[in-house]
Parts: structure tokens; C-alpha cells; sequence
């Protein structure tokens, strides 16, 4: 997903109104992405992964460190600027939705027999 991402972000603009476009694919892209990915990983709930991952890639995003300071090259620091959020953020939700529904699945009241 990281990779589709920044294949968009090369994408060349012309104008005003294609980096309107560019912005809200870049923006929206995450949340079909996610759900393709945990569909594909056959992911419990794979529809509601995909709303929630997003929205933890982008707090992975906010709390991630500044890589300019680590990395050399610009090119690799926003490589990581993006990556790491969408590797880290997928990863988290698909942890807590296997927690989650590993939790649901046991009985509340435990062996009846």
C-alpha cells in the first residue's frame, strides 16, 4: 500500500485541478487499500479494518519522528514518512482485530459441561 502511495504522490500535475484530484485520491486511497489488504490477508471483519487502519496510520503518522535528521537522502526520509505509518498503522489494527475477534469467538460464560 505504502508503494501505490507513492506511485500517486509521482503521478505528474499540470494544473491547480489535478492536484485537487491528486490530494483527494492520496487522501482516500488508504481506506480501499486497507480493506483490499485484509481481505486478501483474510482478516476478521476485513470492511471495518479497512475504515479504522487509515485512521491509525494517520496517528502513526502525526507521533512519527523526523527521518531528515537519520537519512541522507530526502528521497528515502519521505519514503519512510509514508511507509512507516502505513506498515506500522496496518499492522496495529490488524493486531487488534485479531485480539478483538479472538475475544468475541470464547463463550462469556466459559465450560458449561
Amino acid at each position: 500500500m505504502a508503494v501505490l502511495l507513492l506511485l500517486l504522490l509521482a503521478y505528474p500535475t499540470t494544473d491547480s485541478d489535478s492536484e485537487l484530484k491528486l490530494a483527494m485520491a492520496f487522501a482516500l486511497a488508504p481506506f480501499p487499500l486497507s480493506a483490499v489488504a485484509a481481505g486478501l490477508a483474510r482478516l476478521p471483519h476485513w470492511p471495518a479494518f479497512g475504515l479504522l487502519a487509515p485512521f491509525a496510520m494517520l496517528g502513526v503518522a502525526v507521533i512519527q519522528p523526523d527521518y531528515d535528521v537519520w537519512v541522507l537522502s530526502e528521497t528515502l526520509a519521505f519514503g519512510m514518512l509514508i511507509g512507516i505509518p502505513v506498515v506500522v498503522g496496518f499492522m496495529l489494527t490488524a493486531l487488534l482485530s485479531l485480539l478483538l475477534s479472538e475475544k468475541t469467538a470464547r463463550p462469556a460464560g466459559g465450560d458449561t459441561a
